[in-house]
């Protein structure tokens, strides 16, 4: 059966089976849609987790690079006057 011979339901039969397949080898369960829903809404937290991390990471670094360069210009101008 060519292309040009299937009907709008063989066509729709057709792609099911291969998105069908396809979840298959990805190794979710199709005739459980719930279940991959939740699957995928664990992902997303760990990756929303993740990047939080990383931003708290990135500014908790930046505070103590400032907060070092504050304290040795401030012990550069004690020492410079001398007290």
């Amino acid at each position: 059966m060519s292309l040009n011979n299937m009907t709008h339901d063989d066509l729709k039969k057709l792609i099911s089976e291969a998105v069908r397949e396809t979840l298959v080898q990805m190794g979710a369960d199709p005739s459980n849609p719930i279940e991959m829903q939740r699957d995928f809404q664990h992902l997303r937290q760990w990756r929303t987790a993740g990047e939080d991390l990383r931003a708290k990471g990135m500014f908790a670094l930046l505070s103590i690079f400032i907060t070092g360069a504050v304290a040795l210009f401030l012990v550069g101008l004690r020492d410079y006057f001398g007290k």
